[in-house]
């Protein structure tokens, strides 16, 4: 073989071998901003809106109850007294589909702004709220998770919410919790309406 044409192999050998390298250089890179790009979302609730079977609403003392029907629809339940028997609710589908969109849309409220709750203060309205909000799991007795609403933030699109037992307040985007608030008025219109 002509010197020529070793020198020719050599070099397409180490072009080969560079490009091998910069294949997998550029793959391991890749992979890395794929796993350092994944957003980690600040779920307001614990659990996706699909896996809970109730949504309670106080608004100023009055109960508000959202939950599930065996077939996973949803209706307006009131609360009833614990000793009472097993009772039956018919669901109503238009309703229930109203119901079950609000639930959606809750089902996506994110933390925003995290606040250290200040003992013996209540500046942003969460330790004698107009609104709470608790959440269960199906058939569950205890709520998984128990939220404090309490003012809208200075921004005027934010509210402050405590989640009962964390030491820090955050805020959601209040429009979330304007829909809950429009819910309870549609299933009393609704109610109302009803023969």
């Amino acid at each position: 073989m002509k010197s020529g044409s070793k020198r020719l192999l050599l070099i397409w050998g180490v072009l080969l071998a560079l490009a091998v390298l910069i294949f997998i250089g550029e793959r391991q890179r890749s992979e890395q901003m794929g796993l350092s790009s994944q957003r980690v979302v600040p779920w307001l609730l614990p659990a996706p809106m699909q896996d809970l079977g109730a949504v309670e609403i106080m608004v100023k003392g009055s109960m508000h109850r959202f939950e599930r029907d065996a077939e996973g629809r949803w209706f307006y339940h009131g609360v009833h007294d614990a000793n009472k028997a097993e009772h039956g609710h018919n669901t109503d589908p238009q309703m229930a589909a109203v119901i079950d969109k609000a639930m959606v849309v809750f089902g996506r409220v994110q933390r925003e702004q995290k606040i250290a709750l200040k003992a013996g203060e209540d500046e942003y309205g969460v330790t004698r709220p107009d609104v709470f909000i608790l959440v269960y799991l199906p058939k569950a007795d205890s709520p998984l998770a128990s939220y404090a609403v309490g003012t809208i933030a200075t921004d005027r699109v934010s509210r402050y919410i405590l989640p009962v037992g964390a030491a820090d307040i955050v805020t959601v985007p209040d429009f979330h919790i304007k829909n809950l608030l429009a819910l309870i008025d549609a299933v009393k219109i609704a109610g109302a309406t009803k023969p």
